[in-house]
């Protein structure tokens, strides 16, 4: 059925049209079969620690798994988790951001394409310029345009808003849900203002060429032309506008509003199932390199050659260079720790 494409009044600005609106709504949830697992750079209950060298120096990590071997189970999880959830999202994002873009299509003309200009108010001061202008938004875009005018008493008495009115006019008038009806009613008031009121009604076949951004575009020129009073009579208004909108009414884009909330949200979904993936640059490449440090373990020298640290006890060969180290004499204390000897 015929909807509102917009319009306004000379008293109460303009007002958007009654697009029909798709909504997606849902919830993304699972669960992971890897167990929960700890690093950290303190010691903790349960903790083994361990250490791996990087820029020349030890880094000590205590966790309660071996950070040193790649978890199976953990690499098919991330597998698992971007095949069931970071695959569909985004073609479910593309999707939506596709089918809420502009792509237009000329409609087929296989319907009464007369194009209607009614005059009740005697306002249309040049017929053949604004039919001329309707012609050209024909030819471009298959739609049939119409402009009606009559006195603000053909509705106000008997309906609630203009916009009533102008959808009796459109389904009175069109079998079918291609043209576009623009009415225009005005009354001029005893302290002479002119109270006039104007209303689109567009066909549901229309909306893929008709969308927000053209209905809007075509809705803010027509009144800000009709408030110009001076400048503009009312057919040059709304032919003005008409020619406004008939070069751009065909071009491809995507919606300006959908198009970058469903980017924002798909980087912070991803950003949250990365998270969840436990991806972390410095524990890829450095933990596989990791070695157990027993806590015994804790007097660290510099390497002869590379000037690298290491810690004292665990290497007969410099872990940077490859270099061998100085043999180091030890003994155990009384507490079982061991102790270098000092010579």
């Amino acid at each position: 059925m015929p909807h509102s494409s917009g319009g306004g009044s000379h008293g109460g600005g303009s007002h958007g049209g009654s697009h029909h609106s798709y909504h997606s709504s849902g919830s993304h949830s699972g669960s992971s079969s890897v167990p929960a697992r700890h690093a950290k750079s303190v010691p903790f209950e349960g903790a083994t620690r361990y250490v791996y060298y990087r820029k020349h120096k030890p880094v000590f990590v205590y966790a309660d798994y071996d950070i040193s071997k790649k978890k199976e189970g953990l690499i098919f999880g991330r597998i698992l988790m971007v095949l069931v959830l970071g695959i569909p999202s985004v073609l479910v994002m593309g999707l939506i951001m596709f089918l809420a873009g502009h792509y237009p299509k000329k409609l087929d003309t296989n319907y009464n394409t007369a194009i209607i200009i009614e005059d009740n108010l005697g306002v249309i001061k040049d017929e053949a310029a604004l039919r001329k202008s309707l012609e050209a938004f024909y030819d471009t875009t298959g739609i049939t345009p119409a402009v009606t005018t009559y006195p603000n008493s053909a509705w106000i008495s008997n309906y609630d808003s203009l916009e009533d009115f102008a959808y009796d006019d459109y389904v009175n008038r069109f079998p079918d849900e291609k043209h576009w009806l623009i009415v225009y009613t005005s009354e001029t008031k005893d302290d002479g203002f002119a109270d006039w009121h104007w209303e689109g009604m567009q066909g549901d076949d229309t909306d893929p060429i008709l969308g927000e951004k053209e209905t809007g575009l075509f809705t803010d020129n027509l009144h800000k032309y009709l408030l110009q009073n001076k400048q503009y009579t009312v057919d040059a208004a709304i032919a003005r506008a008409f020619d406004d909108l008939t070069p751009v009414a065909m071009k491809k884009h995507g919606d300006s509003c959908i198009s970058p909330c469903c980017i924002v949200f798909e980087i912070f979904f991803l950003g949250i199932m990365l998270l969840g993936m436990d991806i972390h640059p410095v524990r890829e490449k450095y933990y596989p390199k990791a070695t157990v440090c027993d806590e015994k373990f804790v007097d660290q020298e510099a390497c002869e050659y590379c000037d690298g640290i290491y810690i004292v006890g665990m290497h007969t060969s410099c872990p940077h260079c490859g270099a061998p180290v100085k043999p180091h004499d030890y003994y155990t204390d009384e507490n079982g720790n061991i102790k270098r000897m000092i010579t």
